[in-house]
C-alpha cells in the first residue's frame, strides 16, 4: 500500500480516528506472539445503482467468530456491531469505487503467548480495483515448503500465524520465475495457494480440494461452489494428486482479494493451450454480476453501503 492509497480514516477499539493516529502497542501479543484473527472483505461499486455493496458479510463475520473461538481470544464486540462500524467507516471515507476491506482482532497492550485479552480491533478499507491478473492469468509453481497441518497450526482459519507459511512460499515462487505457488499438503495432495484455493478441470469437471486437505474454509470457494453446481456445470471434491495439476484443461486461483484468477501454467507445464478456459471466463463474468449486483439472484448476498 503506497502513501496516495492509505485511506483518511481507520477504526480503532470502535471509534473512527485518522489513518496515521491507529497505533497498536510495540508489545501488544497480537505482534509480537501473532495472536491475530482478521478477515478481507470485498466492497464493489456500482454505477448505475450509485451504491457500494459489501460482499458476504455475515459469512465473513461467522468466520471470524470462529478464528477468535480456535486462538482462543474474546471477541471484541457483537458481529453485528463490527459489521455496523463497518459500514460507517466507509461512509466517513466517502468511496464511490471498488474497495478492500480488513478486519483484525488481537491481544492489545501487553501480555504474554497465553494471554486472552485485553482484546482490541481494528478496521481498514482502502480503494482497490481488480488486479491484473483477473484478465492476464499466472503462472504457478509447486512450492517445496508443505502446508501447516491442521494439529500444528490450522489452516482452516484466518490467522496471521498461518501467513508465514504462505510467505515462505511465495517468496520461493518469485525467486523461481513463478508468479505464485501451489501448496501441497503433509500427504503430498494439493492444499491450496499462498492466499487463495484452487480449482482444476479434468473431462469437463471441475475439481477443488476438501476442507480437510488444509485449505482456508474460503468464502469466495463456497461461493464458487454455489455458482458452479446452480450453473449445472460438473464439480467434484476430493483430494487432487500433484501430476493432475499437469492434465488440467483449465484452472483458476480464488480468494477476496484476487477473485478469481486463471492459472496459465503449472512447473511451466501449460494448462489447456496455455491461455484462460472458456470455463473459468464465463464464471468470472458471473462472478462480477453477482458481486456487483446485477444479478438478482444472489442479491441476499450483499450488504448496501449507502
Amino acid at each position: 500500500m503506497t502513501l496516495q492509497d492509505r485511506p483518511p480514516f481507520a477504526i480503532l477499539n470502535g471509534e473512527i480516528v485518522p489513518f496515521d493516529q491507529a497505533k497498536v502497542s510495540i508489545m501488544a501479543p497480537g505482534l509480537t506472539f501473532a495472536v491475530l484473527a482478521f478477515e478481507g472483505l470485498r466492497g464493489y461499486w456500482n454505477a448505475e445503482d450509485e451504491q457500494l455493496y459489501v460482499f458476504r458479510v455475515a459469512e465473513h463475520m461467522d468466520r471470524l467468530a470462529f478464528s477468535n473461538a480456535v486462538i482462543e481470544i474474546d471477541e471484541p464486540q457483537p458481529q453485528g456491531v463490527l459489521a455496523d462500524q463497518m459500514l460507517a467507516l466507509m461512509r466517513k471515507c466517502c468511496f464511490r469505487e471498488d474497495v478492500y476491506i480488513r478486519m483484525q482482532t488481537y491481544i492489545d497492550d501487553w501480555g504474554d503467548m497465553t494471554a486472552s485479552g485485553p482484546v482490541g480491533w481494528s478496521i481498514v478499507a482502502r480503494q482497490r480495483g481488480r488486479v491484473a491478473a483477473f484478465a492476464e492469468g499466472r503462472h504457478f509453481g509447486v512450492s517445496s515448503w508443505r502446508r501447516n497441518a491442521d494439529d500444528a497450526s490450522p489452516p482452516r482459519i484466518k490467522a496471521s500465524a498461518n501467513y508465514l507459511n504462505s510467505r515462505l512460499a511465495g517468496l520461493e515462487a518469485k525467486r523461481s520465475g513463478y508468479d505464485a505457488a501451489v501448496l501441497l499438503n503433509r500427504d503430498g495432495s494439493v492444499s491450496e495457494g499462498p492466499g487463495g484455493c484452487l480449482f482444476v478441470m479434468r473431462d469437463g469437471t471441475l475439481i477443488t480440494p476438501p476442507v480437510t486437505a488444509g485449505i482456508l474454509e474460503s468464502v469466495t470457494r463456497r461461493t464458487l461452489i454455489e455458482l458452479i453446481r446452480d450453473a449445472g456445470i460438473p464439480l467434484e471434491i476430493r483430494d487432487v494428486g500433484r501430476t493432475e495439476l499437469y492434465l488440467a484443461e483449465e484452472a483458476f486461483y480464488c480468494g477476496t482479494g484476487q477473485e478469481m484468477v486463471p492459472i496459465l501454467s503449472f512447473d511451466r507445464k501449460p494448462v489447456g493451450k496455455g491461455e484462460p478456459g472458456a470455463t473459468t471466463r464465463d464464471l468470472q463474468r458471473l462472478y462480477d454480476a453477482v458481486v456487483r449486483g446485477r444479478n438478482a439472484r444472489y442479491r441476499h448476498w450483499l450488504t448496501p453501503v449507502y
